[in-house]
C-alpha cells in the first residue's frame, strides 16, 4: 500500500473503526466467556438483585407519582398521566413545580418583609404619636399640679380637679393604646428582678385608696404570712394586672368593698405558686357576656361603656401579660352580686432579700434644698413647669437646650444629677448621656422622655442612664426620682 493511500483521511478513519469493532468483539467474546463460567448459583443471585432493582425502581416511581399528584400545581396546568417508563416527562414536570415552588416562596419573603417594614412604621407612627401628646400633655399635668398647691378660690379648686380628673383619663387612655400595641407586636419583654409581692400589693391599695373612697368603697386586702418576702419576676407588669383589676373593681362598685387576696397555693425550694384574687361588690357581669370583655374595645355592653367609660382594654392587657407568664384569668360573676377575678402566677424564689425602699408618700420640700442639678429639655413649657418644680423644692438648676449644650455644661461643672429629655435637635439625649458617661461615671442620669413606646427604656439603660420618668409625669414621682438617686431619701 502506498504512502499516499496511508495518508488518506478515510481511509484511517475506515481502519480506525475496523480497529474499535474488533476490540469491541474481543470485549463481548471475553464477556461471554465469563457469564458462561457463571454457576447457576451465582446467575440465581444476579437475577434476583436485578429483579429487587427492579422492584425498587417501580416503587420509587409510584411514590413519586403519588407526591406528583399532592403537588400544588399552577393555576391553568393539570397533572398529566404518566406512565411508569415516562421518567423524562416526570422529571420535566417536577423541574416546572420546583420553579413554580421557587416563584411562591420568593413572593412570600417579599410579603413577610413588606409585613415587616408595615410593623416597623406603625412602631415609628406610635413612637411618634407618642412624643407629640404626651409632650404637651406633660406641661398641662404640671400646671395643674401647681396650681392646686396654690390659695385659689374653692370654686376655681372644683375646675382643677375636674380638669386633673379629665387628664388622668387621656392620660390611661393612651397607656392603654401604647400597651396594647406593645403586646400586639411581641414587643413587652418579661423581666427579672427580686421584689416583695405583699409589699407591691400594698403599695397599689394605698395608690387606689383615694378613688375607691370617692365611690364609698373600702378596700380589704387578705394576705398569707407564709408567702415568701422575695419573688422573682417583673414587678411592673404584675403591678400592672393588679392595678387594671383594682381600678375596674373600684369602677363597676358603689359603696362597697373591694377584696384584694393573696394565697400559698404551693411552694418547693426554688418555685412558689402564688394565687392571687380581687373580688367586688358591684353591678357584675351576665354569664354570656364574661368571654366578650376579654375581646379588645368591648365591655359587658353599651350602657356600661356610656356610664363607666373607658376603653375595654384593661383586661385585654392584663390577660395578654399573664399569658406571658403562662397564666390563665378566671372570672366568677352573677349579674348584680359582683364579680371575682383570679390566677395563679408562679414565681422563682428569689435568695437574696427584696430591696424596699423608704420613699415618703408625701413632698417635703426640704428633702432636696440645696442640690445642684443640670435640666436638658428643648420644649420650652416643659422647661418653664419643671423649673418651677425644682425651685419649689429648692434645687439650683442649669438648662441646656439640647444635648451638646448638656454635655458642655457636664464638662464645665459639677452637678448631683442631670435630667435628660430623649427627643432633642443637635444631639439626642441618648448620645448625650453616652458622651457624658465617658466624662463621669457616677454621676446619677434621669431620663425624661415622651416617647414611652418599645425599646425606649432598653435604650436609654444601655447607653448608661439610671432611670426614666415618663411624661407627663406626677411630679411626686418626679421628686422621689431625685430624692432616690441624689440619696436624698430619709433613712437611706
Amino acid at each position: 500500500m502506498t504512502k499516499e493511500c496511508l495518508q488518506n483521511e478515510n481511509l484511517q478513519q475506515f481502519i480506525q473503526s475496523v480497529n474499535e469493532s474488533y476490540q469491541n468483539f474481543a470485549r463481548d467474546n471475553e464477556l461471554l466467556e465469563h457469564s458462561a463460567l457463571l454457576n447457576d448459583r451465582e446467575y440465581s443471585k444476579v437475577n434476583q438483585r436485578l429483579k429487587e432493582e427492579v422492584s425498587q425502581r417501580r416503587e420509587s416511581v409510584e411514590k413519586l407519582m403519588e407526591a406528583i399528584v399532592l403537588i400544588e400545581v399552577p393555576e391553568g396546568e393539570s397533572i398529566a398521566d404518566f406512565d411508569n417508563d415516562n421518567l423524562v416527562g416526570l422529571v420535566n414536570f417536577l423541574q416546572r413545580q420546583i420553579e413554580y415552588r421557587k416563584t411562591i416562596e420568593a413572593e412570600l419573603r417579599q410579603a413577610k418583609d413588606e409585613a415587616e417594614k408595615a410593623t416597623q412604621a406603625k412602631s415609628d407612627f406610635l413612637s411618634m404619636m407618642s412624643h407629640e401628646i404626651r409632650t404637651p400633655l406633660n406641661g398641662i399635668v404640671g400646671m395643674t399640679y401647681l396650681m392646686l398647691q396654690e390659695e385659689v378660690p374653692p370654686t376655681m379648686v372644683e375646675n382643677l380637679k375636674t380638669l386633673q380628673f379629665s387628664i388622668e383619663h387621656l392620660q390611661a387612655l393612651i397607656n392603654d393604646i401604647l400597651d396594647f400595641s406593645k403586646i400586639e407586636a411581641g414587643k413587652v419583654e418579661l423581666e427579672e428582678t427580686t421584689f416583695d409581692f405583699k409589699q407591691l400589693v400594698s403599695n397599689i391599695k394605698r395608690a387606689q385608696q383615694a378613688k375607691a373612697q370617692e365611690k364609698g368603697n373600702r378596700i380589704r386586702l387578705m394576705i398569707d404570712d407564709d408567702i415568701p418576702n422575695a419573688l422573682i419576676g417583673d414587678s411592673l407588669r404584675i403591678g400592672q394586672v393588679l392595678t387594671n383589676l383594682v381600678s375596674n373593681a373600684i369602677k363597676f362598685t358603689h359603696h362597697g368593698t373591694i377584696t384584694i387576696e393573696l394565697a400559698l397555693e404551693n411552694r418547693t425550694e426554688e418555685m412558689a405558686s402564688i394565687f392571687v384574687s380581687v373580688q367586688d361588690t358591684g353591678i357584675g357581669i351576665a354569664a354570656d357576656k364574661q368571654e366578650a370583655i376579654f375581646n379588645m374595645f368591648t365591655q359587658a355592653n353599651s350602657a356600661t361603656t356610656r356610664k363607666f367609660g373607658g376603653t375595654g382594654l384593661g383586661l385585654v392587657i392584663t390577660k395578654k401579660l399573664l399569658e406571658l407568664y403562662g397564666s390563665a384569668i378566671r372570672v366568677d360573676s352573677q349579674e348584680g352580686k359582683g364579680a371575682t377575678f383570679s390566677f395563679i402566677l408562679n414565681l422563682p424564689i428569689s435568695q437574696s432579700a427584696a430591696v424596699t425602699l423608704a420613699v415618703p408618700d408625701t413632698v417635703d420640700e426640704k428633702t432636696l434644698k440645696g442640690l445642684h442639678i443640670l435640666l436638658v429639655e428643648d420644649y420650652p413649657v416643659n422647661v418653664k413647669v419643671a423649673l418651677k418644680f425644682l425651685h419649689k423644692w429648692g434645687i439650683e438648676v442649669d438648662t441646656a437646650e439640647n444635648g451638646q449644650v448638656g454635655v458642655d455644661k457636664c464638662r464645665a461643672n459639677n452637678y448631683d444629677l442631670v435630667l435628660m429629655d430623649l427627643q432633642m435637635p443637635v444631639m439626642d439625649g441618648y448620645t448625650a448621656a453616652a458622651e457624658i458617661r465617658k466624662m463621669n461615671s457616677r454621676i446619677p442620669i434621669v431620663a425624661l422622655t415622651a416617647s414611652a413606646t418599645f425599646s425606649n427604656r432598653d435604650r436609654a439603660v444601655h447607653v448608661g442612664m439610671d432611670d426614666y420618668v415618663t411624661k407627663p409625669f406626677n411630679p411626686k414621682d418626679l421628686f422621689n426620682k431625685i430624692a432616690k438617686y441624689s440619696q436624698r431619701i430619709p433613712g437611706n
